[in-house]
Formats: structure tokens, sequence, C-alpha cells
């Protein structure tokens, strides 16, 4: 069994990536939105988190997890060519990595990246992607990670920040989804920039996968279980059945 780990849903863009590939693994996903959004903590505490999670993770027998979010992985970051990094005998795999491999096979002369706060200013994408010989414009897109854990995709308020957030970028070729929410949004993002390549890196991230099982899937959150439930399935079209609250 494989662990993902976010904050909240959007590691479920991994998970489904995974599943399009024609994985079989089996996979215990952790959601720990009814902690304080990693967006607002420190690196140092971010890395707490990591060994509070791991311990969880080995009791149900997981050692490799697929970290999903981009602001957890800034904190397993000193060196951006490294991917991994081990807490309590188990491996943490970077999305950062993922995403830089993704910049780099695109082609694209100009890429903006979009993510929280915290991931922009943390300054780990201008490193990862340093020396590309690529144009690179970044900006943070906070308010869309909130309506996508609302399960709210294509109301006239989505459609507005997409077209902001576009809008301080342009001109670009490629835009890199440095949060694991945002592809839900992508069609919204091709209706207001038909011609622009979204680079999804939670794609490449599943594909490091390559662990077989029964394609058993069970959905663990610190936060609220029927919400999870409800935006699992607006957001991304995951069946989740039953949302676990209890280690």
């Amino acid at each position: 069994m494989i662990g993902i780990m976010d904050w909240g849903i959007g590691g479920l863009s991994v998970y489904k990536a995974l599943r399009e590939r024609g994985s079989t693994a089996d996979v215990l996903y952790f959601s720990d939105s009814g902690t304080t959004p990693y967006g607002k903590l420190s690196r140092e505490d971010l890395r707490e988190r990591f060994l509070e999670i791991a311990k969880y993770f080995l009791t149900r027998k997981v050692t490799e997890v697929l970290v999903a979010c981009h602001a957890a992985s800034s904190a397993l970051e000193p060196d951006p060519a490294s991917g991994a990094e081990l807490f309590e005998g188990v491996i943490f795999r970077s999305i950062i990595p993922a995403a830089a491999r993704m910049v780099r096979r695109s082609g694209a002369k100009r890429v903006g990246v979009i993510g929280g706060e915290f991931t922009i200013q943390s300054g780990v994408y201008a490193s990862a992607l340093h020396g590309m010989g690529k144009q690179i414009a970044s900006c943070p897109a906070q308010p869309l990670s909130a309506f996508v854990e609302a399960g709210e995709l294509d109301s006239p308020a989505v459609e507005a920040a997409v077209r902001h957030v576009l809008n301080q970028l342009r001109p670009l070729e490629a835009l890199l989804l440095a949060c694991t929410h945002y592809p839900a949004l992508a069609p919204m993002f091709r209706k207001a920039a038909p011609n622009l390549k979204l680079l999804d890196p939670g794609m490449d991230l599943a594909e490091a996968v390559s662990e077989e099982g029964s394609g058993r899937f069970e959905f663990f959150t610190t936060g609220d279980q029927d919400g999870s439930v409800r935006s699992a399935r607006l957001a991304f079209g995951v069946e989740i059945g039953v949302a676990s609250g209890q280690p």
C-alpha cells in the first residue's frame, strides 16, 4: 500500500492520475484538513507534522508517501534536486521535482507558475526551475483551492478568479499548476485561455508508483468527513464511500 497526503482533497488529482495510467496500487489517502492550513505553517512546523503523520502511516504498513501538497513539499526541498526524505521509516516523496520535470519537457519558453501564497513566496520554484532557459512568471492564486475544497468549479466567481490570475501573468505558453487542487479547474482555465498548455505535476508524480495491488482505496481525514466525501465527488468525481476519521 502507498500513501498520498495533502492538507485537503487536492491530492485526489494525483490519485486520479494513478488510476488513469492503470495502476492497481492500494492507496491510503491522508487529508489533514482538521489542522492549520499548511500554507500558514513554518518549514519547521511542517517537518514536525511529517513526523506525526509518518507514525500513523507506519501503523498502516505504508512506507512510501506521495506528498501532493506543494506547500508541504517545499519543506522537503533543501536541495531542489532531491525527490524524497525519510521520516520515522517512511519515505515522503515531494511533488516539486515532478513539476520541474514537466516544465523542462514542456518545450515552452515562457511559463507561469501559480500556487498558494506560501509556495510562491518560499522561492522553491525559483530554485527548482533555475537554469532551464525559461522565462518564469509566478503569482499566488490563493482563492482557487478554497473553491475546489468547496466543490465549486464553474461559478462566475471562479471564472473571475481564474481570469484575474491569468491576466497577471500573460503572455504565457504554459502554466504550471503548483497546487494539486487546480487540475479540477482545468476546464475553466481552458475556457479563459484555449491555447495555453496546462502542466499538472501530479501526473508525473503518479508515474513514480510501480507497486501493484488490488486497487483498494481508503480515505482518512482529520477534518470534516461528510464534507470531504461531498467535495471529492463534486471536484474530482471520486467516490470515497466512507471517510475514516480515526487512525
